[in-house]
């Protein structure tokens, strides 16, 4: 295979005004960067990545840390939207599924300390921001969730104040009987001890009984049903925690032959409005883009999306 310095040698040049040149930096005339570029190319010149990457110190690649390997809606979003914004700016993006353990996710954290990438996004962690924060001093790292104090900058969503609108039309109904579901569990995931905080502050009798964790897909919103239809007091409300999740809540419900309770997704996802629900669009295809910005401009800011109500259906005649 070519190297540089069989080019170098064909063209007459030192190794370093090849290089100058295929990397368009340094002062070189167009004249020699025009003719070494063009025996490049007729000699089908590869350049070494590992090589390219020592001698600018970039891979131009971003290693996204995300916790599942199969299909979730949620980061599924995310990472189109990341894919999108990485292409625009000619970077690649190499995924990192933890499935949430620790110790996977620091051999991801390890790799941005050997320079194989030039930042880290995460989706979401499975270590603690305290302990993922030593590695900045490696590179640049972003979260897609809340980091506290620990220094790792952050692009959010913003949660509670998307779920305020809805609740404030279902309190003047005299509805307080509310399931809500997770992707996570309460207790491993900051964003949903968020949520859950924040209905028990908004409804007198929500408790951990009205939750039903662990739930990511179609299948697993049938399941999220079956609980809710099986506890008492008679749920009234359930928030899904996508509008997929929502069809598969709706699709027990219709099998059982029983009327569902009001059913609300997220994402604004076409099923949603196939089927004609009320959803919560918390701008997931912005948030992946958000932070691929920040973690190339190097931004230490924390930043938080606001969320979009979108009524419909039974809601939206309720809301007039």
């Amino acid at each position: 295979m070519t190297n540089i310095n069989d080019l170098a040698k064909i063209t007459g040049y030192s190794k370093s005004t090849v290089s100058r040149a295929l990397n368009n930096k340094g002062r070189i005339s167009q004249e020699t960067r025009t003719k070494i570029l063009k025996t490049a190319k007729a000699i089908n010149y590869l350049p070494n990545s590992k090589a390219v990457s020592l001698s600018t110190g970039k891979s131009y690649t971003l290693g996204v840390i995300v916790p599942y390997s199969t299909f979730n809606s949620y980061y599924d979003k995310i990472m189109h939207s990341i894919i999108n914004e990485a292409f625009s700016t000619g970077y690649k993006v190499t995924f990192l599924p933890t499935n949430y353990d620790k110790d996977t996710e620091l051999r991801y954290l390890k790799m941005l300390q050997a320079k194989e990438f030039d930042g880290l996004i995460i989706a979401s962690a499975a270590n603690d921001y305290n302990f993922i924060a030593q590695y900045l001093q490696y590179g640049m790292i972003v979260s897609c969730e809340e980091t506290g104090n620990s220094g790792v900058a952050s692009i959010t969503l913003e949660r509670t104040e998307g779920y305020a609108p809805i609740l404030k039309i279902l309190h003047n109904k005299g509805i307080h009987s509310v399931g809500l579901c997770f992707s996570r569990t309460i207790k491993n995931s900051s964003g949903a001890r968020e949520v859950f905080h924040f209905f028990e502050k908004e409804i007198v009798t929500f408790d951990e009984k009205m939750i039903f964790e662990n739930c990511r897909n179609f299948d697993d919103g049938i399941k999220a049903a079956q609980y809710f239809n099986s506890i008492s007091p008679k749920i009234e409300v359930i928030f899904a925690n996508s509008d997929e999740i929502a069809a598969g809540i709706i699709k027990y419900y219709q099998e059982a032959n029983i009327e569902p309770p009001i059913v609300i997704g997220q994402e604004n996802q076409a099923i949603g409005h196939f089927l004609n629900i009320s959803t919560i669009d918390f701008r997931l295809n912005e948030l992946g883009s958000e932070a691929v910005k920040k973690c190339l401009t190097k931004s230490t800011e924390k930043k938080t999306l606001k969320s979009k109500i979108i009524i419909r259906g039974k809601l939206q005649h309720d809301s007039n």
